[in-house]
């Protein structure tokens, strides 16, 4: 698990994405949510909605939308 600041403007991660496919949100989970800190497992795999393939937590794109 690898720690992030989603309150960073450089954060957009699929994992923490609304279009990758982890509807029980398994590959991350809040260390500090108050402040904005959260781990995130960046090798797990899900489906991405707007490609329509498999990619991994640590990937983006430009159609990223916070789920959080």
């Amino acid at each position: 698990m690898e720690l992030m600041n989603l309150n960073h403007p450089a954060s957009h991660k699929c994992a923490f994405c609304k279009h990758w496919y982890d509807p029980m949100n398994q590959a991350i989970r809040p260390k500090a949510p108050i402040v904005g800190f959260w781990e995130y497992d960046p090798l797990a795999e899900n489906q991405c909605m707007v490609r329509n393939m498999k990619t991994r937590g640590v990937q983006s794109c430009n159609q990223f939308v916070c789920k959080i």
